[in-house]
């Protein structure tokens, strides 16, 4: 069987890998091969795997125990594998979802790849759009385009003769049983997660590479700090985002860990004049992403590259894994929780959605897709752990939604824009089955107010940082988009693709027009409007059929 792994893309941008049917496949040694030319089998990696063995791992493990071994092997991957013995080809993600593999299945023709527009169609989605501007990106199985569908996590397509199958093998988080443990201290638990962190470090960064990490002064980056410095030896440059407005600014934290351990501290003005670069950002990403934080990852990047940084270790995933679903009032493990999985799944929509329900009706109905789009989305993970406690759900819930789909695919693609690898290590699977095999009363304890990892350091830091209050890393869209960013709005989005196509130029300057009179603040879909505008135009032309792509068409049209 022979193994042909998708090289890296050259210069950033759209760099992804894709495959019609029998067409060429891209080889490690930079030859083309079709089916027919290679072995019995073909393996494509795209990311990689806890284990190191990479695609040679996963083509043996294939060959000894089908697919469902290849579906359960940790890290953040996609595979394929063609096995022209049998006639099939087998497409996977990894369980934790952090794989981005999309196919297209039109019967006859069967066509996969790492990017929706290179197997789609052209035309947007209209119930990809609607869950894009509550979400903030498109959660699988949908996709930004129609017919194209994304692998939900652990599952695997296969193609075999003219049908095609979709099954899950497997799923994170595996949690604990409901039961109640014996009561352990946060303290007991610092040192095998600050363990599985350096782990997760040294496993992704070569000694001869050279590092960058994004510092914050918050307890996720004063974590990775502490794990380079003390436990690797690494003292890499610390990129910092500055902000001039008031409350957003976070320099003088960050500046006492960097002098704690000895960090060339660099600090990075982020200013509204960054969104002339947007262009250049949406190139990046394979599917559209509303994540505000983009501005500032995007000008740390810049700066990062232009300093020779390979990788750039981040602090994403932090709220995530270590500790509860946030909310405007860092209160959601203080209140009663909704049991029904829809119910829950309508709480929690209300907390972190673009827009409030008011505003998710009009483009509901704008669009023509069901009220009930985005709680099904959401309730169909809950229910995977309805035997365990709402609070749980919800946890277990944003693993699989925001840091997968969210502040994950952020760094990735922004990092990988400028030519840099990303290292997200509370993203890493083997920590999210640390957390998820803790007896819930334990994770509880353990999880509140982030105490495991205030625990893990409290030797290393000062109580400047160890006692302050969780700071949101918010961008200052709503006052850019009152102020320097306003004829931004106004030239330009109104009289856009998704203004003018899809939601209709008169729902969209109403928006414009709430936020500017300070009715309620918009600046989330504005932002999320604006970022899908530009990605729509930069699309590259799509080579699946080989047409161009001729821009986006109307949800339904031809």
């Amino acid at each position: 069987m022979g193994i042909l792994v998708r090289p890296r893309a050259e210069g950033g941008g759209y760099g992804g890998w894709w495959r019609v049917a029998d067409d060429i496949v891209l080889s490690a040694d930079g030859g083309k091969y079709t089916v027919a030319e290679a072995d019995d089998a073909i393996c494509v990696l795209d990311g990689w795997l806890c284990s190191g063995g990479g695609a040679t791992e996963l083509l043996a493990l294939y060959r000894e125990r089908g697919t469902s071994a290849i579906a359960a092997r940790e890290g953040h991957y996609v595979a394929v594998v063609h096995d022209r013995s049998r006639g099939q080809t087998h497409l996977w993600s990894d369980p934790g979802g952090f794989g981005h593999a999309c196919y297209r299945d039109a019967g006859s023709s069967f066509a996969f790849g790492s990017r929706p527009y290179d197997v789609g169609t052209g035309a947007v989605s209209r119930e990809g759009l609607a869950l894009y501007l509550t979400f903030q990106y498109v959660p699988a199985p949908y996709s930004i385009f129609d017919g194209v569908r994304r692998l939900l996590p652990g599952a695997v397509v296969t193609r075999r003769g003219g049908g095609c199958q979709v099954r899950r093998h497997a799923s994170y988080p595996r949690p604990a049983e409901p039961r109640a443990g014996d009561a352990v201290a946060p303290e007991e638990l610092a040192a095998e997660v600050l363990d599985l962190l350096t782990d997760s470090l040294a496993r992704r960064i070569a000694p001869a590479e050279r590092v960058g990490m994004m510092l914050s002064g918050g307890i996720d980056t004063s974590t990775n700090a502490t794990v380079l410095a003390t436990r690797l030896d690494r003292r890499p440059p610390a990129f910092t985002a500055s902000f001039r407005e008031a409350g957003y600014d976070e320099t003088e934290y960050a500046a006492l860990v960097a002098e704690r351990f000895g960090f060339d501290h660099v600090v990075v003005p982020v200013g509204p004049e960054i969104v002339e670069s947007l262009p250049d950002m949406v190139r990046a990403f394979d599917s559209p992403n509303a994540d505000q934080a983009i501005v500032a990852t995007q000008a740390i990047a810049e700066r990062a590259a232009r300093l020779g940084c390979s990788h750039i270790v981040t602090g994403e995933g932090g709220d995530e894994a270590m500790g509860f679903p946030m909310s405007p009032d860092d209160d959601i493990h203080l209140v009663d929780l909704p049991a029904a999985s829809a119910d829950l799944a309508r709480y929690y929509l209300g907390r972190i959605g673009l827009g409030g329900p008011d505003d998710r009706a009009l483009m509901y109905d704008a669009l023509g897709v069901g009220a009930d789009l985005a709680v099904g989305v959401l309730a169909d993970l809950y229910e995977e752990h309805r035997a365990h406690t709402a609070l749980d759900r919800l946890l277990f819930g944003q693993w699989k939604t925001w840091l997968t789909e969210g502040v994950y695919r952020k760094d990735h693609h922004t990092f990988g824009g400028v030519g840099m690898t990303s290292v997200l290590p509370f993203a890493d699977p083997r920590v999210l089955a640390f957390v998820a095999g803790m007896p819930a009363d334990q994770r509880y304890r353990a999880l509140d107010g982030k105490a495991m990892l205030r625990a893990g350091i409290a030797t290393h830091l000062p109580d400047r940082i160890l006692k302050r209050r969780k700071h949101k890393f918010w961008i200052p869209f709503a006052e850019w988009f009152r102020g320097p960013l306003r004829a931004h709005l106004h030239d330009s989005l109104p009289h856009g693709t998704v203004a003018a196509d899809l939601l209709g130029t008169k729902h969209v300057r109403a928006l414009i027009d709430s936020h500017e009179r300070k009715l309620d603040d918009k600046s989330g879909i504005l932002w999320a409007l604006c970022f899908l505008d530009a990605w729509l135009t930069e699309l590259p032309p799509r080579r699946c059929d080989g047409a161009a792509h001729g821009g986006p068409t109307k949800p339904g049209a031809p």
